[in-house]
């Protein structure tokens, strides 16, 4: 467990560490200013994924790393789609059963591939973060309300992966967001 006293110590503070550190305030922000319907959102999404793609590249949670990349693409692209009233759908469960099915099948292919062909560590948790990862990403940029659902769950274990690696700020982070998704859901409901 770290301490408060952990965290005062200067060799607790590597480069990488204040990195996360950035890379998890920038990514609150995203989401803070997401919510507010901002643009400013995006510039914020695409630094802290940046930080992030290159923290998991060299804790190698490979599959996380790659996630991160994507969203720095899928800031790009928010940036210059972002609309100015948003709609909630609702999906049959017909199809989220085929996206939970997709997702299932890229997660199992994607940790087969990393343990074997890489040093990736935690290839399962990095593979299920990923691939559901993109599967929400779907749902959400279709604004159907269940993404919360898939986002509740990917945080959740995103919680353990981050720890598990040493990387506490972005393990903080994921409890905040389980948080936040968990209270969006039911407010949305």
């Amino acid at each position: 467990m770290i301490s408060v006293q952990t965290v005062f110590n200067r060799k607790f503070w590597s480069t990488d560490r204040t990195l996360e550190l950035i890379a998890v305030v920038f990514s609150f922000l995203y989401t803070y200013l997401y919510i507010k319907g901002s643009a400013w959102c995006w510039l914020f999404a695409f630094t802290g994924s940046a930080l992030f793609t290159y923290l998991c590249y060299v804790r190698k949670i490979l599959a996380e790393s790659f996630l991160q990349f994507f969203y720095v693409m899928m800031a790009i692209y928010g940036y210059f789609t972002m609309e100015d009233e948003w709609t909630t759908n609702v999906w049959p469960w017909e199809t989220h059963a085929v996206w939970i099915l997709v997702g299932t099948m890229a997660m199992l292919v994607s940790a087969f591939l990393l343990k074997r062909y890489t040093n990736a560590q935690l290839a399962l948790e990095d593979s299920f973060t990923t691939a559901f990862s993109l599967v929400a990403t779907w749902v959400m940029v279709n604004y159907v309300h269940e993404n919360y659902l898939y986002w509740m769950v990917i945080d959740a274990v995103s919680v353990h992966l981050y720890w598990k690696r040493k990387l506490y700020f972005g393990s903080a982070l994921f409890v905040v967001y389980t948080i936040l998704v968990t209270a969006g859901y039911f407010r949305w409901m």
